[in-house]
């Protein structure tokens, strides 16, 4: 099992998921600096003048115009529905076949398999870990009691 704290699962996509989702990301970061192309040809107007900057600098800064309004709002509806499609994409639907059996996570945990039964089937699990952390015991409290919806109203 892997120590690092990013999650990476890119080896459980499939070669379409893992280009579709390199292509997104190459189209995005190419859309953000085409975003920030307005200011960097300013300031690469402004670097080459060398002067001190006087009053009518701000004049040089892009400002609105009239046709900018509705391209801002298809890049920010194109961009809201690229993130909606890639969170489908990547949306991974766990099927029956890819929980791991109750004797590979006793091996790989070294706990007997019946604490994982039983942990699975209480409604709390306390996990306590030795100072390695490694699991040293796990404890099943037993669910509180289900209060009836009649009794909690007169309460």
């Amino acid at each position: 099992m892997s120590t690092s704290l990013i999650i990476d699962v890119r080896n459980r996509l499939s070669w379409r998921q893992r280009f579709a989702w390199d292509a997104s990301t190459a189209a995005l970061w190419g859309g953000w600096l085409w975003l920030w192309a307005p200011l960097l040809k300013t300031g690469i107007r402004l670097a080459s003048l060398g002067i001190e900057l006087p009053q009518w600098v701000p004049t040089l800064l892009p400002a609105g115009s009239p046709g900018s309004l509705p391209l801002s709002i298809v890049a920010l509806a194109g961009t809201s529905g690229t993130l909606m499609a890639l969170n489908k994409l990547n949306a991974r639907r766990p099927q029956a076949d890819d929980a791991l059996p109750v004797a590979e996570y006793a091996k790989h945990f070294q706990v007997p398999e019946n604490l994982i039964e039983a942990g699975r089937n209480a409604a709390i699990c306390v996990v306590h870990h030795d100072a390695e952390g490694r699991i040293a015991g796990i404890e099943c409290r037993a669910p509180a009691p289900a209060v009836a919806p009649a009794a909690r109203a007169a309460a």
